[in-house]
């Protein structure tokens, strides 16, 4: 086993220190590369997460009707909110991140369409209605 899968906290400290004293030779290249690809995939798992999200709520507002609609209408109003916002946030970070966007929307929708269909037994429109513009 290597320090890697040993300990990793203490595997990452030693890495950071041999970067800043630029001992290149010391420094874990393969785990060090998976852990960066790591990082950039948690960032396009949370856009996609959050694009899901924005779906989930517009889905209920196109479908839902009567007393049930007004009694989730603001909750889904202010999530859809929150959920622009911390994308918009993801984006500054990552502004490459914005282009993936039209990649992720098939998947992120077909996650909504099964959770308002699980949830409440709405049928969705089979395409999504909106653009990536719209949902931002």
């Amino acid at each position: 086993m290597t320090r890697y899968d040993e300990d990793f906290f203490r595997w990452a400290t030693e890495q950071a220190e041999a970067l800043r004293g630029g001992r290149i030779a010391e420094l874990d290249i393969e785990n060090k590369a998976e852990e960066i690809e790591s990082m950039a995939n948690r960032d396009l798992r949370e856009l996609h997460r959050r694009l899901w999200r924005i779906l989930e709520h517009n889905l209920k507002l196109l479908l839902l009707a009567g007393p049930i609609r007004q009694q989730h209408e603001r909750g889904c109003e202010l999530s859809i909110e929150s959920q622009q916002a911390e994308i918009e946030f993801l984006l500054q970070q990552s502004p490459s991140l914005r282009g993936r966007i039209a990649e992720l929307l098939p998947s992120a929708y077909r996650r909504a369409v099964k959770s308002v269909a699980t949830g409440y037994g709405l049928v969705a429109p089979p395409e999504c209605p909106w653009s990536a513009e719209e949902l931002l």
